[in-house]
């Protein structure tokens, strides 16, 4: 967790997956775990009881709602994500506010490229606005 991200109350994080292969029994000796880096950027908020599996990975100024499961995936900074599993249902700010931002707490060489902010937030939001609606019952 990098600085300036916090997390409420009953955070969990799964760092190992136990793996079954033929042949050997579950959790044989215990030798049977895997499991990725779990990496949370700055300037993050975890709601309460937040679950982070094995290989999340939670963009800069990202906001995980409360009761959320994040699984491997890469979430975009200053997403908005919830659910189970956890879906990128909107952004923090506009791209203008996110580089304002940027421009305000982070030095030139460690800002996010404004292409880069543009790309996601056409991404992960104007094109799936249907889907968001949808899944978040709006």
């Amino acid at each position: 967790m990098k600085d300036n991200s916090g997390a409420a109350v009953g955070l969990t994080v799964v760092t190992g997956n136990h793996v079954q292969g033929i042949g050997k029994v579950h959790d044989e000796g215990n030798g049977n775990l895997e499991g990725d880096d779990i990496i949370i950027e700055e300037d993050v908020w975890l709601g309460a009881n937040v679950t982070l599996l094995s290989g999340a990975h939670i963009g800069r100024g990202a906001i995980v709602g409360a009761g959320s499961v994040v699984r491997k995936c890469k979430m975009p900074p200053y997403s908005i994500v919830l659910g189970n599993p956890a879906k990128v249902v909107g952004f923090k700010w506009t791209v203008e506010e996110i580089i304002e931002h940027e421009q305000k707490a982070y030095k030139e060489e460690d800002r996010i490229d404004a292409a880069l902010l543009q790309k996601n937030y056409e991404k992960y939001f104007l094109n799936r606005i249907s889907e968001i609606k949808q899944f978040t019952r709006i």
